[in-house]
């Protein structure tokens, strides 16, 4: 992707034109009025004529108002449709975009460029658009007219103009990196410190706060030291600009008098001149100006550019057309599967088979690869080698939002999302009746909270801190028994939920798990007991297959990790 593809949108090049058009007509009518007062100064005392020459002044000026207005109107439409843009841009982007690569990026940072990064590009734009389009075209036909005045006082500005150009131009060059480094820096710092909110309990549960406060401390210090040099170099443009340009008015102004005083300039061709003079070096003040704005917008499109990019090289999972045929539940086969989320191995030769309409338990230590095996099926993570079957079709060869679709996750990551209560349980059946969803509240025993809120079904959850762990739990549980797919998986589901209302989730699960084919990850294996049969595994590996009671009996890795838990 290219920098110009962000500011590609529906009518782009339409407000592009009129910008142009009205930059155009703004530059033209600013540079018509001196030579109308040039010659209205030399009318006086020789004409009583000037109706005409104050009509014509009255006229550049309302046209020129009114040019303005609709370049500002066209402006802000123009920037507010590309900030539009980017946001979707991004936003299909993040949706599109694999976990595996997903993760690597902190929240912080992608926050970071739905607001700051957005923000400094629509600044960028505003500034760069209007100042700079509208001063080329000024600094043009103010020197065709200056070359018509007087060619020497006109060589004179166009040099020191050029010196004010490379004064600018030096600055900026030596600011660029500044600019990109200040960008990265507060991105991170804007990461640790939605880091820090999010976890503030248990920074204070620890004491912790002096360690975070160093940390923060020294994030913000690194972004002040390269904060105020960007600002401080990047200030001297305007200065020093300012001063060739204060330089230019003083030199024109002794020439024109010369000048004058030897008949070649009239007082009006002269005070026409230091008007232009004025008008000829203003946009080399204004775009020079805004160099820190442009700056600051190059750096948040590399950072917006390079998100965007961040597939390339990477084999991405393939869009596939076909999908599951309907079916209650779906056999599940492993078949010879490797994986690594680096280069030293994980999952090797993983071979397993889930029959239609089975529950199987996966158990293991923390890091054994038990939500791995999960994450493969989903396809959040692509294999390295092998097959991942369902009724005996590569998985790579199935649509992955209708391979989604069929299955059913509740994580130990409660989950919920700004809206009521009924919006939350019908998150993946939008159009589940009401009695559709109660019901499913009933199933998963969320009810018994439900009823208790204010408004019910409708009361509206607007962060996850208004709802405690188990009940957020419940509601999550409540979704999948609305959908009732085909495969169900169980990773943790339970762990956030008190023990009485857990042998109700129990109950719960298993009507759900009739006919589904499921798969349940645990840590609490009084949980899947009465699960077909158990799997255990290590470093990625199964160590042990069998039901419960098989497991037990042979005395094992399963027995082992029961018995830690259970006095047998």
């Amino acid at each position: 992707m290219t920098s110009f593809d962000l500011f590609k949108f529906k009518f782009s090049k339409l407000y592009i034109f009129l910008i142009i058009i009205f930059s155009i007509l703004s530059a033209g009518l600013s540079i018509t009025y001196p030579v109308i007062i040039g010659n209205i100064i030399d009318k006086i005392g020789i004409s009583n004529d000037l109706i005409n020459d104050f009509i014509y002044l009255a006229l550049v000026f309302i046209f020129l108002f009114a040019s303005n207005i609709l370049l500002n109107y066209f402006l802000s439409s123009y920037t507010s449709k590309l900030s539009k843009n980017i946001r979707n841009t991004l936003y299909n982007k993040i949706n599109t975009l694999p976990l595996f690569i997903l993760e690597r990026y902190e929240k912080g940072d992608i926050i970071n460029l739905f607001s700051a990064d957005i923000e400094n590009i629509s600044n960028g734009t505003i500034q760069s658009l209007s100042k700079i389009i509208s001063g080329i075209f000024t600094i043009i036909l103010a020197a065709i007219i200056m070359f018509r005045l007087n060619v020497i006082l006109t060589i004179v500005l166009i040099l020191l103009s050029v010196l004010m150009f490379g004064i600018s131009k030096f600055i900026v060059n030596h600011t660029n990196n500044m600019f990109s480094k200040r960008a990265d820096l507060l991105a991170n710092l804007n990461s640790y410190a939605e880091e820090i909110i999010g976890g503030k309990k248990t920074f204070d549960n620890f004491n912790y706060q002096k360690v975070t406060n160093k940390r923060f401390n020294n994030r913000n210090n690194e972004l002040y030291k390269y904060g105020y040099k960007m600002q401080f170099y990047s200030s001297l443009t305007n200065p020093s600009t300012r001063f060739v340009s204060n330089l230019s008015y003083i030199i024109v102004a002794m020439l024109g008098i010369v000048f004058c005083k030897g008949s070649q300039l009239t007082i009006g061709n002269v005070s026409t001149f230091l008007i232009y003079t004025n008008l000829f070096t203003r946009p080399f003040n204004e775009i020079t100006s805004v160099i820190t704005e442009i700056q600051t917008a190059r750096a948040s499109i590399i950072r917006i550019k390079t998100f965007l990019n961040s597939t390339l090289g990477i084999n991405l999972p393939l869009t596939n057309s076909n999908t599951l045929q309907s079916s209650q539940n779906y056999s599940i086969e492993f078949k010879n599967v490797d994986f690594s989320y680096t280069d030293k191995p994980f999952i090797q030769n993983f071979n397993l088979y889930i029959p239609n309409g089975k529950s199987i338990a996966i158990v293991g230590k923390t890091g054994s690869g038990k939500t791995t095996i999960i994450n493969l099926l989903n396809r959040f993570y692509e294999i390295n080698s092998g097959e991942i079957l369902l009724n005996n079709i590569n998985i790579k060869n199935i649509n992955i939002d209708n391979l989604r679709k069929n299955i059913g996750m509740v994580l130990q990551d409660t989950q919920v999302f700004q809206g009521t209560i009924k919006e939350n349980i019908a998150y993946g059946k939008p159009n589940a009746t009401m009695e559709e969803i109660k019901n499913a509240a009933k199933l998963s025993f969320a009810d018994s909270f439900i009823e208790k809120l204010p408004l019910g079904y409708d009361t509206y959850i607007s962060s996850s801190d208004m709802l405690s762990e188990g009940q957020i739990q419940l509601l999550n549980i409540a979704r999948i028994m609305l959908v009732k797919p085909p495969i169900l998986i169980l990773d943790e589901a339970t762990s956030n939920i008190d023990l009485l209302t857990e042998s109700m989730i129990k109950k719960a699960i298993l009507k759900l798990t009739e006919n589904s084919t499921s798969i349940i990850i645990a840590h609490r294996l009084s949980t899947i007991k009465n699960c077909d049969f158990i799997v255990f595994i290590e470093n990625g590996n199964i160590v042990e297959v069998g039901n419960h009671d098989e497991l037990i009996n042979k005395k094992g890795a399963y027995y082992n990790m029961y018995k830690s838990q259970f006095d047998l």
